[in-house]
């Protein structure tokens, strides 16, 4: 039997995922690739993708994320999801583009 893995096969685990990133084609096609290149990584369970404006070019970059990211986020979003209803509908609390700033 032959040891050598396939080009496309996963590599072993090292406790690190890679980072992906390349200039934008088609974004469709692009994030596809990222996606499917970033989740190779034997480590990688889900693969994060954000669009990183550049001076001469945009681009798309993707990073695998292990398990125990996965787990942080998890615990980040049920944090979120669990608290109180007073505190969601509270106006002084924003996220980003939602913020109200008060006029001078």
């Amino acid at each position: 039997m032959n040891d050598e893995q396939a080009p496309d096969a996963p590599d072993a685990p090292d406790g690190n995922a890679d980072t992906i990133t390349s200039a934008i084609m088609s974004p469709t096609e692009q994030v596809g690739r990222n996606v499917m290149t970033a989740l190779k990584d034997a480590d990688a369970i889900a693969v994060i993708t954000t669009l990183v404006p550049g001076m001469g070019q945009d681009r798309v970059v993707s990073m695998g994320l292990t398990a125990e990211q996965m787990s942080h986020i998890g615990a980040l979003l049920q944090e979120i999801n669990d608290e109180a209803e007073t505190d969601a509908n509270d106006d002084t609390r924003c996220i980003g583009f939602q913020c109200r700033i008060p006029k001078a």
